[in-house]
């Protein structure tokens, strides 16, 4: 019995080619789109899980809330560890890891630029298990002056694993022996290159302190400087963990905190670190976070275009079910039962579905590189062999079966063989009801998609081409090295030097620039009524002539001024939310104490982004620098730049020979922030796109359809002196009806979607009607088309051939 269903139902894909066609056309492509995004999901909810009992390894974050500012932080005091070591006996394992960022290792004399450096505590590798391809997590990083090196790392500077074992390079002043090497993981959010001894960097920054400032360094509750992770004895233990955690700010934080007179409030949290990739909340975290929106998004997204398939066979099978009805009454008729017929169309719905998915495997190969690019993700072929893509192909097939074939399998089955046989026509009376309110539902989603697109990329637009209140375009930037302290005291020869280049304008240097996270500093301001208040303020510290370079313009005062000598340790600026924040209605003048030394506030700056527009501008302190080992910035001509970065890297080689160069444009750093916004334009324009097609495929079938039931109309109306252009309206206004149906609901729908996606961002692109009505009218377009080539050529057929053939 199965194999004469298997035969009728081989029989009907090759009577009716066209509709099997843009059945399996449009199922594979919704398949092949649902097994990219289960790729990309799968990926982003599964961060960590390389590592063994990932279930119990936890990270501490702090909330630090100082003179009505709130920050959530992943950072965490430098005491925390050694309390959490000494003073809680659930914890299995503590350890702590610190940025080093963008540094030169020279191996055998020769520089390699590297990044994702940290320094670790020992027990690092027992809290979080990188899998070691050579030596021993347990004592690699015990010695001072030892390092770690990823498996690339190796093979780079060594040329293989085990040939870096021992062997040694320097890193600033000291030189260090490779103790290990780890496997690389781009699946977890600590991206590292190597781990350095922690022990190092703590002797190096005891050397030079006396006894007194040593010990202050170590317990001093403000100094976020660390990531601290731990894992448990038994993770039953964490909620007995988390209030000895908040006892321990209570009994340590809090008294160091009022003894040194600082009114701030501390909280310590614990996230385990499963959570960290999908959490956006923490501020100076390792990495860039995914977004859990986003993920929910593409996951609806891959149904909905799943489903979308599936209409297309349903549609068609409402479309073709008066003539199935004569084919189900016969079989009735000479006994078949309705559960055999169920099995039947069931059958042929499972056959077309396997057809589909082996073309959606072939297409989801084809379209992987894309996919990769489009996702800055490195899927292979391999990430297919997995017990969950095994699981997720079988319910694909059990869905897209069971919902495609649903109302051919159910409702077909149920007529009454004396009514069908009766007469041509459907038992049931009309169906088109049904086929309207699938196309409507087709076109609302693929209307959706568009319009989504269409937010995103004028939301972006809008970002891009928003005035920052500083210059970001043909900006040079230099990433100088942290630890050349020759470097730094030639800066100013150097400068002088590439300002004689003809396309190098202005050169100053700085330690932060815009787009990058600032630091906090803690300082002592001149109140309203005259009153000193501990306050905390973004700082950004920029050599003369910075301000002018980058275009920022003052509000009141003057800008920093290098031939006074008050201004090098005795005034600073800051912005107008600054001013505003201090309640300060004339800043000028205006007692500041920062860091060791007294200033006055020379001057405000109008407001300037120097974060991105997800945020309204903070406040913000300027304080001035000699020379900086942060950045160097260039203001160059547009022309001929491949000239002047020629000159730059020459007189690079000439002052920093030990260093390799490191530049970027500041518009292309600054954009970089929007790159979670710039993966979600692209996907989403793909997959629009995909819908609409697949949706037209469905239109195509249909319109193919309704022009072969009324072919004798179409005849009669063409005797009768209609013409094609008459016709033609004639057979696409129902579906055109259909599709301003669907924009009249997908509208609202996608306007409260984006409305909520765009209280992401403190500065918004208006949701105009224009851009609903030219989504709106782009679909009808694209719809009409689609039927109107179908009735155009049922419209110019030989009206003595159409009626003969009827």
């Amino acid at each position: 019995m199965i194999k004469n269903y298997l035969k009728i139902a081989w029989r009907n894909l090759l009577r009716h080619k066209a509709y099997s066609a843009i059945n399996i056309i449009g199922l594979a492509t919704g398949i092949s789109a649902c097994l990219l995004i289960f790729l990309y999901v799968r990926h982003e909810l599964t961060y960590e899980q390389e590592f063994a009992h990932a279930e119990n390894i936890y990270r501490v974050t702090s909330r630090m809330t100082f003179q009505e500012q709130d920050d959530k932080l992943a950072l965490t005091p430098k005491p925390l560890a050694d309390y959490i070591r000494r003073g809680m006996p659930e914890v299995k394992h503590v350890a702590r890891i610190s940025t080093v960022g963008k540094q030169t290792l020279w191996v055998d004399q020769q520089p390699f630029l590297e990044e994702h450096l940290f320094f670790a505590d020992s027990t690092f590798f027992q809290v979080i298990p990188f899998p070691f391809l050579a030596g021993d997590p347990v004592t690699a990083l015990q010695a001072p002056g030892t390092i770690v090196l990823s498996d690339e790392l190796a093979r780079k500077f060594y040329g293989g694993v085990e040939q870096a074992l021992g062997k040694s390079l320097q890193f600033s002043h000291n030189r260090y022996t490779v103790t290990g090497v780890f496997k690389d993981t781009n699946h977890s959010h600590i991206r590292a290159n190597a781990f350095l001894s922690m022990v190092t960097r703590d002797a190096a920054e005891r050397s030079g302190k006396d006894a007194a400032e040593a010990a202050e360094s170590v317990n001093h509750w403000l100094y976020f400087g660390y990531y601290t992770y731990f894992t448990l004895h038994n993770p039953a233990s964490l909620p007995v963990f988390e209030q000895k955690l908040a006892d321990l700010v209570t009994r340590y934080a809090v008294p160091w905190m009022q003894e040194n007179q600082i009114s701030a409030s501390m909280k310590l949290f614990v996230q385990p670190i499963s959570q960290i990739h999908l959490s956006n909340e923490f501020g100076s975290d390792l990495s860039a976070a995914g977004n859990r929106s986003y993920v929910y998004i593409f996951t609806v997204v891959a149904v909905f275009i799943l489903l979308i398939g599936c209409i297309n066979y349903m549609n068609l099978a409402t479309a073709r079910s008066a003539k199935r009805a004569r084919e189900v009454g016969l079989r009735k008729v000479v006994g078949a039962y309705r559960r055999q017929i169920i099995g039947q169309f069931l059958g042929e719905s499972i056959l077309i579905t396997l057809l589909a998915l082996l073309l959606a495997l072939a297409m989801t190969e084809v379209s992987l590189p894309v996919f990769n690019q489009l996702t800055r993700k490195e899927f292979t072929l391999s990430s297919f062999y997995s017990p969950e893509f095994a699981l997720l192909i079988l319910l694909i097939l059990l869905f897209v079966s069971l919902v495609a074939g649903s109302y051919p399998a159910f409702f077909l089955s149920g007529f009454n063989p004396i009514d069908v046989l009766k007469a041509d026509k459907n038992p049931r009376g009309s169906n088109a009801w049904l086929r309207q309110f699938l196309v409507v539902v087709q076109f609302t989603i693929s209307l959706v998609l568009i319009i989504g697109t269409a937010v995103v990329y004028s939301q972006l637009q809008f970002l891009k081409s928003k005035n920052l209140g500083f210059t970001k375009e043909q900006i040079l930037v230099l990433d100088l090295p942290k630890a050349d302290s020759l470097l730094i005291k030639q800066l100013p020869v150097f400068t002088q030097k590439l300002v004689q280049h003809p396309n190098v304008l202005q050169v100053a240097t700085a330690g932060n620039i815009p787009g990058e996270k600032l630091n906090q500093l803690r300082m002592i301001v001149e109140e309203k009524d005259g009153t000193e208040k501990d306050r905390a303020m973004n700082v950004m510290f920029v050599s003369y002539g910075f301000l002018e370079l980058m275009g920022i313009q003052t509000k009141e005062g003057r800008m920093f001024q290098k031939d006074l000598l008050s201004d090098r340790k005795g005034a600073v600026m800051i912005n107008e939310a600054g001013a505003k924040w201090l309640g300060w209605e004339n800043a000028i003048g205006k007692h500041v104490q920062v860091m060791d030394y007294d200033a006055r506030v020379i001057g405000v700056v109008k407001n300037f982004n120097f974060e991105s527009l997800h945020h309204a501008v903070k406040p913000l302190m300027l304080v001035p620098i000699q020379a900086s080992n942060g950045y160097l910035v260039a203001k160059v001509r547009p022309q001929n730049l491949e000239n002047t970065l020629a000159f730059l890297e020459q007189q690079w080689k000439a002052f920093a020979p030990r260093h390799p160069l490191d530049y970027f444009f500041l518009d292309d750093n600054f954009n970089q922030q929007y790159q979670a916004e710039e993966k979600m334009l692209t996907v989403f324009g793909y997959f629009a796109a995909l819908t609409i097609l697949i949706a037209c495929l469905g239109l195509f079938g249909l319109a193919s359809f309704t022009a072969e039931q009324r072919t004798k109309e179409i005849g009669i109306r063409k005797v009768l002196g209609s013409t094609v252009l008459e016709i033609v309206l004639l057979l696409s206004k129902d579906f055109a009806l259909l599709v301003l149906l669907a924009i009249l609901i997908a509208s609202p729908v996608a306007w409260y979607g984006m409305k909520n996606w765009l209280q992401d961002f403190a500065y918004q692109v208006n949701l105009s009607p224009w851009l609903f009505f030219t989504a709106g009218l782009v679909s009808l377009l694209i719809a009409i088309t689609t039927v109107g080539v179908q009735a155009a050529r049922a419209a110019l057929l030989d009206p003595v051939k159409s009626l003969r053939r009827e």
